[in-house]
């Protein structure tokens, strides 16, 4: 899935920098809302420290029912 929705780290220069390599092949940090019919209605990354308010995805949620 992290492929499909573009959110794998899958840069191989990672590998060669003791910095980044514990992200290499990780997700980044993501949120995905789908909607019944499989349609994406939110899709959120942040840097691997960010949050998204709960507001902002229940308002979503709000919207598709």
């Amino acid at each position: 899935m992290s492929t499909a929705y573009g959110v794998l780290n899958d840069d191989a220069t990672a590998v060669k920098d003791p910095a980044r390599i514990g992200g290499y092949l990780r997700s980044k940090r993501s949120w995905f809302i789908v909607d019944k019919n499989g349609n994406l209605a939110y899709a959120r990354v942040t840097d691997p420290r960010g949050l998204v308010p709960n507001d902002e995805m229940l308002e979503v949620l709000e919207k598709l029912k």
